[in-house]
């Protein structure tokens, strides 16, 4: 499985060669989270030249998110707020992108393998999913739980497994003073804005990866336009909210501000079962 990765700026990853097989040009890549097991990764790309590839299908799972340049899909263009899914097998046109473009790059229950090929792998009927999100009004949320003020782009639904991809909006001044935690990994990369919370603060090119039961909370959407997120989970995201919740260390500040530091917050739970029983297991 994936570690747990709280607010780390992609600044702070090094910077590591693209596996991006077959292609033609430079491309370079962080490596904002990787799953040692399958393969599974979650990727920021930016390519150095222009770069392409043939048309082909993956091995994993794959999804292409375009923060800044241009990717084009076979004969379609696409700019910032571009996306690109297909499932394991599934094949997808060439790609080009123009030097500069930077993306994100997901791969699922799988590695960077890739097979040049103008069909799918036998068998697999599925088609890609492309998508000009930028094109898309945002809806409101509409669940029961968070208070008004989010707002979601859809992008892709698995509709066997519930596992999504999708934008959040949360509007400048949208809050939720409870903790939550959920039955599924979620992850997170900052498109614009800033958000608050108790692991620290959200900006734009901040990541984070949770594994299922990590209880998180006290949110506060700052900014002049809030905060928004490009998420991902393997299953619907259910809200378990925690209420009344205790604060554990106590005590006096000696040689710092007590104003500017976040307190301890009850209740997050051991996070590898190697050190110990996870908090709420066999729920």
């Amino acid at each position: 499985m994936r570690p747990h990765v709280e607010c780390i700026h992609e600044s702070d990853y090094v910077w590591h060669t693209g596996e991006l097989p077959l292609g033609e040009g430079k491309a370079k890549q962080r490596n904002l989270s990787v799953d040692e097991e399958d393969g599974s990764a979650s990727l920021k790309v930016e390519f150095t030249s222009d770069w392409g590839r043939p048309g082909g299908f993956h091995v994993a799972d794959t999804e292409y998110y375009v923060l800044e340049g241009e990717l084009q899909v076979g004969d379609k263009v696409l700019g910032k707020g571009g996306y690109v899914q297909a499932p394991k097998g599934v094949a997808i046109p060439y790609l080009k992108a123009k030097q500069g473009t930077q993306l994100l790059h997901y791969r699922e229950y799988g590695d960077w393998g890739f097979e040049a090929s103008e069909r799918s792998q036998a068998g697999v009927i599925e088609t890609p999913t492309i998508l000009d999100t930028e094109s898309i009004p945002w809806d409101a949320v509409t669940t029961p739980g968070p208070m008004a003020g989010l707002h979601i782009k859809m992008l892709h639904r698995d509709p066997e497994t519930g596992f999504y991809s999708r934008l959040i909006w949360a509007e400048e001044g949208w809050m939720d003073h409870r903790l939550a935690h959920h039955p599924v990994f979620e992850e997170a990369y900052t498109i614009w804005g800033s958000m608050t919370y108790n692991y620290g603060r959200l900006d734009p090119g901040t990541y984070f990866f949770r594994p299922a039961r990590v209880k998180h909370g006290h949110f506060i959407s700052e900014g002049p336009k809030g905060c928004a997120w490009l998420i991902r989970s393997d299953g619907d995201l259910i809200n378990w909210y925690t209420t009344n919740e205790r604060i554990i260390v106590e005590g006096d500040p000696e040689n710092y501000d007590a104003e500017t530091e976040a307190p301890v917050i009850a209740g997050i739970p051991v996070r590898s079962r190697s050190q110990g029983p996870w908090d709420l297991d066999g729920q």
